[in-house]
């Protein structure tokens, strides 16, 4: 679990470190909402895995139905936070949802990687 977590949070400061670079050396428009967006992915990620390695313990049966749930609740989470993001500021639009995107498969990928090789012991 300690393994995930540091991983995850360096993962989510390398994105913060590119997206701040990129925005700094001008190759793009820093997006309005990157804190909030790479807070929110990193948060939904830590509490589906923390819930999912319980339920894992405890009802391994029903692991694979609850996790097609969870990414199901955080792409909605998701498409509702872009949706309100998008509508605060559709003209920066572009840089926050790329960094949305990103930020959701680059955790998403960390999550399922972590969560197979735990199923592998």
């Amino acid at each position: 679990m300690i393994r995930f977590i540091i991983s995850v949070f360096t993962a989510t400061l390398l994105l913060a470190l590119l997206t701040w670079m990129g925005a700094y050396q001008g190759k793009w428009i820093l997006p309005t909402y990157w804190k909030e967006i790479l807070f929110f992915v990193l948060f939904i990620t830590l509490v589906i895995y923390y819930n999912l390695n319980k339920l894992r313990s405890k009802q391994p049966e029903a692991f694979t139905q609850f996790y097609l749930l969870s990414i199901a609740l955080k792409m909605v989470g998701g498409l509702t936070l872009i949706f309100f993001i998008v509508w605060d500021d559709p003209s920066s639009s572009t840089g926050n949802v790329t960094l949305f995107i990103l930020s959701y498969l680059f955790l998403t990928f960390l999550e399922v990687f972590f969560l197979l090789k735990r199923s592998d012991k």
